[in-house]
């Protein structure tokens, strides 16, 4: 509740410091054409801030939250401001501050309801592929981006868990960032004793969360080694992969790649044979970034993350034109690759692209 309660006071300040500010101006005759380039400032600028959250440097970790805040109330006064004139342009009524300022405190409140709950709430989505390699039906979970204690309530979690219990799955598969630099070490062994008991094969590959960290933007350093998150995978059943192939039956095959983000680790594709070309590939691979190298084992279908589809509209747009951002990608002949939204986000509570999501795919025979 602490950090929601922080996160909600961080708005209503800045809220507050630009209210004030425009309060003081609100009688500057500002010509049309100057106030179209004030709100095109302040949507270019919510967008700069939502893109450096997501896309910045490291070192911008630190003053991310209020960046965030930054991006919501800019964000949502242009929108005011546009929504405000175009309603004086078409009734050629005079502008008033209580009415601008009233829409700009609406959206503002809105936008932010939505973009918290929406990271509060994690939906299943389905797939179905049909391959002539497949001889019977397989349900597979495939989740991705948790950052379990980043974003959401650790309640959030159990419950998605509870939910992938329900859906009987044939096995599941954790496609990196389940945890980060943020989760405290208790959070992490209960995760995955509780994806341990989740009565299915459960399988795992790194994201550049798990094997790149950056102690230094923790108080007191980073709570767990990787020794220490590799052996509580393995205490609870979970089968590790890095760069590794897993048998899941008697038609399906699943590779699970090392992470990009760790280039000493992870092994050349040609130094991986594929060792069932007859079978089904599975490939999972955190980030999408590779799926054409990939294709050298013959993936059938590559299941990845990473992008979060942008977490903070518009993101999503400007990722998309010059990379993987979410949904079904054509690989070429019978190829597919998948990249999830991801169950979760990272570092600050608040998504406004896409829903938090985990895929449920049926893999079925063609008929």
């Amino acid at each position: 509740m602490k950090p929601f309660l922080i996160w909600s006071l961080l708005f209503v300040c800045v809220e507050f410091i630009l209210t004030t500010v425009q309060f003081l101006l609100r009688r500057k005759d500002f010509k049309k054409a100057t106030r179209v380039l004030i709100t095109a400032a302040k949507a270019l600028s919510a967008v700069a801030c939502g893109a450096l959250v997501m896309g910045g440097p490291v070192f911008f970790r630190p003053i991310q939250p209020l960046m965030v805040i930054l991006y919501a109330v800019l964000f949502t006064d242009a929108a005011a401001d546009a929504v405000c004139g175009l309603g004086r342009t078409l009734r050629k009524s005079e502008r008033r501050f209580a009415v601008s300022k009233a829409v700009s405190l609406f959206l503002g409140v809105l936008f932010f309801v939505c973009g918290t709950v929406n990271m509060q709430v994690i939906r299943p989505v389905a797939h179905v592929y049909t391959s002539p390699k497949l001889t019977s039906t397989h349900k597979i979970v495939f989740l991705a981006d948790l950052h379990v204690g980043s974003t959401q309530k650790f309640d959030t979690t159990k419950k998605m868990i509870d939910d992938i219990r329900n859906e009987h799955p044939d096995a599941v598969i954790l496609g990196g960032d389940i945890t980060d630099d943020y989760t405290e070490k208790e959070f992490m062994q209960e995760t995955y004793r509780l994806f341990g008991e989740i009565g299915a094969p459960v399988y795992f590959i790194y994201g550049n969360h798990e094997v790149v960290q950056h102690a230094e933007y923790r108080k007191n350093g980073l709570p767990y080694t990787e020794d220490e998150l590799l052996q509580t995978m393995k205490s609870n059943g979970i089968n590790v992969l890095t760069d590794d192939y897993a048998v899941l039956a008697d038609d399906l095959l699943l590779l699970g790649r090392e992470d990009a983000a760790v280039p000493e680790r992870r092994k050349e594709i040609a130094s991986l044979p594929n060792p069932a070309p007859e079978k089904f590939l599975i490939v999972a691979d955190h980030q999408p970034t590779r799926a054409k190298d990939n294709l050298t084992a013959g993936t059938d279908l590559q299941l990845s993350g990473h992008t979060h589809a942008g977490q903070l509209f518009p993101n999503g747009l400007f990722f998309s034109q010059f990379s993987y951002t979410k949904g079904d990608y054509d690989l070429g002949g019978r190829r597919t690759m998948l990249v999830s939204p991801g169950a979760s986000g990272w570092r600050v509570p608040f998504r406004t692209e896409a829903h938090c999501t985990y895929e449920v795919i049926t893999l079925q025979p063609e008929a």
